[in-house]
């Protein structure tokens, strides 16, 4: 699939390269990898089914942009991939291939992929804002003195410092980085 020229601008090089389409495809086969690990330590599925699953469950193995069209019809990545999971496998070993994804649901499968590579963004998210807290918390002592216009609702209001205005874009960056910071 080709890159989406409009994609570049919301997100940073590393992002973009942590949430592309074969980082994704990985991190929902390893969703599939991981699930038949647990069923098989409980014996639900063999270990050898389990195995198989992990053998074909590589990215390269895949065609990510066939796959992001079966999306678009099926309205989560997780139908396509199971489904192409399931064939990868049964290639290998037709009894396997009847526990891909088993016990899951597609969204599971998809949700749970996003989840790890937010995972792996936390660091790359926190530098980020880190950064950004310095440049704001500079640019608020800077500007202290600097008078300019106040507004209201678009209205013009008493004046206030650019360095208050800052201050304030300081505090919220600085809430949202510990927010991120707690919630992993």
């Amino acid at each position: 699939m080709p890159a989406r020229l409009i994609d570049t601008l919301a997100t940073t090089g590393p992002l973009a390269d942590l949430f592309a389409d074969d980082s994704l495809l990985q991190a929902m086969l390893d969703f599939e990898v991981a699930l038949a690990r647990a069923e098989a330590r409980l014996g639900i599925v063999s270990a050898d089914a389990a195995d198989a699953i992990r053998a074909a469950a590589k990215a390269g193995n895949f065609d990510a942009a066939a796959l992001a069209r079966q999306t678009l019809r099926g309205g989560t990545p997780g139908i396509p991939l199971a489904k192409a999971l399931t064939a990868k496998v049964r290639a290998a070993n037709a009894e396997a291939a009847r526990w891909v994804h088993w016990g899951a649901t597609s969204q599971d499968v998809a949700d749970t992929g996003l989840m790890l590579l937010l995972k792996r963004a936390q660091p790359i998210l926190t530098a980020d804002l880190s950064r950004l807290e310095a440049a704001l918390e500079r640019l608020s002592d800077q500007h202290r003195n600097t008078v300019m216009l106040g507004r209201t609702l678009l209205q013009a209001a008493p004046p206030v410092t650019f360095g208050l205005k800052a201050a304030g874009w300081l505090a919220a960056i600085r809430r949202s980085r510990l927010w991120l910071e707690d919630a992993f």
